[in-house]
């Protein structure tokens, strides 16, 4: 071979293994919706008179061995290939070496080929499916196929380029010229030393919302934003703390550290979805302001209606590490095992493609699920535009009307092919939206989530955002709040706050600052907000500067003598109904923070670690350490403390505070 071709070789080679890095992952073919429902990657009827079970278990693919040259590790390499099975949603692998008198299983995947480690030996493959039973069920064995030692094409470098030499790749006997190869092991997820900064190469990204003010009550009485239920802001510092990295402030959103947990409010009676209440208190962290906390809870459901969900998950090279793609997938088996067999799961997985692996299954299939996840890898780049058409196609199709159609996307958040602006991406979920399909986020790993993106898809989707950091986190939102983080009971649910200018001089909204509406929003039943799932709460705190007793505004401009602080009214639909609900705020119901009770502290310390996290210009004397001390005062740093999860946030205070006083001699550099 001349030179000039080897080169012209060595630099497809190379491309390729560049532009296709990790390529044995799910190498997932152009899959586009059909027409045909048989088309899809569904579970077989198990029924013993079903012409397609009796089909499928005859069925026997033609398998071919195919040389792919200058593929892996710069070598050429060999692949099994066949064609596709109906009905199949996987296939197993048999080898026989020369030493082995049968066949025994080597490996399964979810494609129609499988590259070969050894070149001496036979090989056989079964397509494999699921009944709707959750009962594996096999095609029949193909014929056997031999492959033989092969010569191989090794890439070598040299100072002037990489150049290709044919050597025998024998174990003995021969010489092997021993390449380079490119290869790659992800790295078993360690946290950083205490107080290191992020290494160079962290690429986190984050919205910045600038903070609200105080307000004039005279001149602007009237305070409207969306409510919020996202939680991810929380879960995601919490990590940046026990990992020890420098935390960037727009990454702590306060009303995310405030819902987080659970406060127990009063429930709605049986004819509302949702209930309002509220308390005033000393402000801890400024001492000339009262806080006022409005809780907000929704219903229970008594009958849980049925779910058409589907996971689309991103098995992009980004997702290449153990708190990533393997906790994905072990928080959709979680999810699982909470489904019963009147829901219905659908899986989809894209990176540069996209891809259904499984379509129609009842929710309950956790033997089948559990068994397509397994196979997942990640490598390619991020079409996420596409994964998300083909998701919400494939909800569409199964949708049910009355019951809750969702699509999970489970994501770094870095959306590289497709459709990538944060704007234009919030454009594109906004017409999805209109389907009627809800949309929940779920966010994976480190040093490269876009945060600001998935924060867009939730806010823009008719949806909902939560981080992921630990399994227990999937549990919390997979497991413990299921029907909050999944069954949506009340739609664009908005807060509209009129302050008397006679009783408050100034107020402050703590948070939300990317959830502000026009005041004419309030009442514009056109405008979208945020929705509530069942059982969920959403906690609202202002600062309250008190006024001199003088001033006027629109409710409250003729009833001078009135002692109310202000009018709460929430205003959300119920189906096809439009619901508002109002409660005055009275000033003489004031209550003492030694006795404003452990709920009431419980959000105030989580706003004060907040607001010393994010370095507030109005935080005053906001402290860490301060908010702590009112855990420990209250047996809120213990399980059981009435509020839910408020031992966690202790924790988290302790960590950073530890972090704070011992930084680490050599910090990682930026």
């Amino acid at each position: 071979m001349e030179k000039r071709t080897k080169r012209l070789l060595a630099a497809l080679a190379a491309a390729a293994v560049i532009s296709g890095v990790f390529a044995g992952a799910v190498s997932a073919k152009s899959a586009d919706v059909k027409t045909d429902s048989s088309d899809l990657p569904t579970p077989i009827n198990a029924s013993a008179q079903d012409r397609d079970l009796r089909v499928f278990k005859r069925a026997k693919p033609v398998v071919r061995a195919v040389v792919n040259e200058g593929w892996r590790y710069y070598t050429s390499s060999q692949s099994l290939e066949w064609d596709a099975v109906d009905n199949a949603l996987y296939y197993n692998i048999y080898i026989k070496e020369p030493s082995d008198r049968n066949f025994r299983f080597l490996d399964r995947t979810l494609d129609t080929s499988f590259e070969i480690e050894n070149r001496n030996a036979q090989y056989k493959v079964r397509p494999m499916t699921f009944s709707y039973d959750d009962k594996e069920i096999s095609g029949a064995l193909s014929d056997a196929v031999t492959v033989r030692k092969q010569k191989e094409v090794v890439y070598e470098y040299e100072d002037d380029g990489m150049y290709a030499t044919e050597e025998v790749a024998y174990n003995g006997g021969a010489v092997y010229t021993q390449s380079t190869a490119y290869s790659y092991t992800a790295p078993a997820y360690a946290p950083a030393p205490k107080s290191a900064v992020y290494p160079s190469y962290n690429t986190e990204e984050y919205t910045h919302y600038d903070e609200s003010g105080y307000k004039s009550a005279s001149q602007s009485p009237l305070s409207t934003f969306s409510a919020d239920v996202d939680t991810a802001s929380y879960s995601n510092v919490r990590r940046m703390v026990k990992g020890g990295y420098d935390i960037p402030s727009d990454a702590v959103r306060i009303e995310e550290f405030i819902n987080y947990f659970d406060y127990s409010y009063p429930a709605p009676d049986k004819d509302n979805t949702l209930s309002v209440s509220t308390m005033l208190s000393d402000c801890p962290w400024n001492s000339g302001a009262k806080l006022l906390r409005i809780g907000v809870q929704a219903k229970e459901l008594e009958k849980e209606p049925a779910s058409n969900l589907v996971f689309l998950i991103d098995v992009s090279g980004s997702m290449y590490s153990q708190d990533k793609l393997p906790l994905v997938v072990e928080s959709l088996n979680e999810l699982t095992g909470n489904l019963s067999a009147d829901d219905t799961l659908s899986i989809v997985v894209y990176s540069g493609e996209e891809r259904i692996i499984l379509a129609g299954a009842r929710g309950n299939q956790r033997n089948t699920v559990k068994t397509l996840t397994s196979m997942l890898e990640a490598s390619g780049s991020t079409n996420g535009e596409q994964g998300i058409n083909m998701a919400y196609d494939i909800a569409r199709r199964y949708f049910k009307k009355g019951a809750n159609n969702r699509v999970i996307m489970a994501t770094d958040g870095d959306l590289n092919v497709g459709i990538s602006d944060k704007d234009e991406l919030e454009k594109f979920i906004a017409k999805k939206a209109e389907s009627g399909v809800y949309f929940t986020i779920l966010g994976f790993g480190t040093e490269n989530i876009k945060d600001n993106k998935m924060e867009a898809l939730a806010k823009e989707g008719n949806g909902n955002y939560y981080y992921i950091d630990c399994f227990e986190e999937a549990q919390k939102v997979l497991t413990k709040e299921k029907n909050g983080t999944l069954l949506t009971v009340a739609d664009d649910v908005k807060f509209q706050v009129e302050f008397n200018p006679n009783t408050v001089s100034k107020y402050r909204l703590i948070g939300y600052d990317g959830r502000t509406l026009a005041n004419e929003d309030f009442r514009n039943d056109d405008a979208v907000a945020a929705e509530m799932g069942a059982g969920q709460s959403v906690t609202v705190l202002y600062e309250i500067i008190p006024a001199d007793g003088k001033g006027s505004s629109l409710k409250y401009q003729k009833a001078t003598a009135s002692d109310d602080l202000c009018t709460v009214s929430v205003r959300y639909k119920d189906g096809e109904n439009v619901r508002e609900i109002s409660r005055e705020v009275d000033s003489s119901r004031y209550v003492p923070a030694d006795r404003a009770g452990r709920s009431f502290t419980a959000a105030a310390a989580a706003a004060e670690f907040a607001i010393s996290l994010r370095g507030s210009e109005y935080a005053k004397n906001a402290d860490a350490r301060h908010a702590l001390t009112m855990l420990e005062k209250n047996g809120l740093d213990k399980k059981n403390s009435s509020v839910g999860y408020s031992e966690d946030l202790a924790e988290v205070i302790r960590t950073y505070l530890q972090g704070a006083e011992h930084p680490d001699e050599e910090p990682i550099s930026e």
